[in-house]
């Protein structure tokens, strides 16, 4: 700031006896030290951010050339990096003061919002949409059951709805779920709502072979993976704690086309007058024409 002649003085908000440098600001300052070794970003190889702010930001820039096993939370960064810098100018101008961990949370929204917004505009448009349309549900294997999930959520739209569906080897429906929710803060949330119902009512089913289909690839690749999402993880440890109740189970990815059951009960759901889970051991009349195409 003091090079735009902004203020007379150029110390930290945060640190008075240090220059207030860009790189000072992202890593040196003992503010940002925190929001640092707090996060799941692996610090820098000699323990200590250097004096350089390329050397930093080469660093955290290329974790997933440097470091492959982090996985998807290396985008993370350019968040971290942001929230950082916002809280400083919160401090300065508007004298807000947030804690490490409330920056950390923030930025790790922020990763999450924009991890689903790839994930719905990744979902292709024209012919591609059309070939994922066309794929057709397949039956599981012998002695293994399969459970499709799915949910509906808008923006405008105060709730959403949340659904899924059992099917055996032949393709016969053994029980279906559908229930309305309040909205969550985004659809992967949502999404992952019906998986974690879906799975806790299976468990109580007692079936001990079943897959978890879902359309939502970062669903699919969250379940895969060892990925850590904070926000997510109360969820994600409640389906972990669950799986010791069965045999055997796998979580996978279909095309749109391979999930329409289940995302036609999901969006009658919607519309649901409360929130009271409903089971189904008897396909509805709303449902059969979706069932038999």
């Amino acid at each position: 700031m003091a090079y735009r002649h902004l203020f007379r003085e150029a110390s930290c908000v945060r640190c008075p006896d240090s220059r207030e440098t860009v790189n000072h600001l992202l890593f040196k300052c003992c503010f940002a030290r925190l929001v640092w070794a707090i996060s799941p970003i692996p610090a820098y190889p000699e323990g200590e951010w250097t004096d350089s702010l390329y050397a930093n930001l080469y660093w955290v820039l290329n974790l997933e050339v440097e470091i492959p096993k982090l996985g998807k939370i290396g985008n993370l960064v350019p968040w971290l990096l942001w929230r950082l810098w916002k809280s400083r100018n919160e401090l300065m101008f508007k004298g807000k003061e947030y804690d490490a961990p409330e920056v950390l949370r923030r930025a790790m929204e922020d990763f999450e919002e924009w991890s689903t917004r790839r994930e719905l505009e990744g979902k292709a448009s024209g012919p591609q949409v059309e070939r994922n349309l066309s794929v057709q549900w397949k039956a599981p294997p012998y002695q293994w059951v399969k459970c499709n999930t799915d949910a509906t959520w808008q923006l405008e739209n105060p709730r959403c709805g949340i659904g899924w569906i059992l099917r055996n080897e032949s393709g016969g429906v053994l029980w279906m779920g559908a229930r309305a929710l309040p909205r969550t803060k985004n659809v992967l949330e949502a999404e992952l709502e019906a998986l974690r119902w879906a799975v806790l009512t299976m468990s109580r089913f007692n079936y001990k072979r079943i897959i978890f289909e879902s359309d939502a690839q970062a669903l699919v690749n969250l379940l895969n993976s060892d990925d850590f999402w904070p926000t997510l993880q109360p969820a994600l440890e409640d389906i972990q704690q669950l799986l010791h109740h069965f045999e055997e189970v796998k979580f996978e990815f279909t095309p749109r086309g391979g999930n329409k059951v289940a995302d036609r009960i999901a969006r009658e759901s919607i519309s649901f007058s409360n929130y009271d889970p409903k089971l189904f051991s008897i396909v509805p009349q709303w449902l059969r024409s979706t069932l038999i195409g």
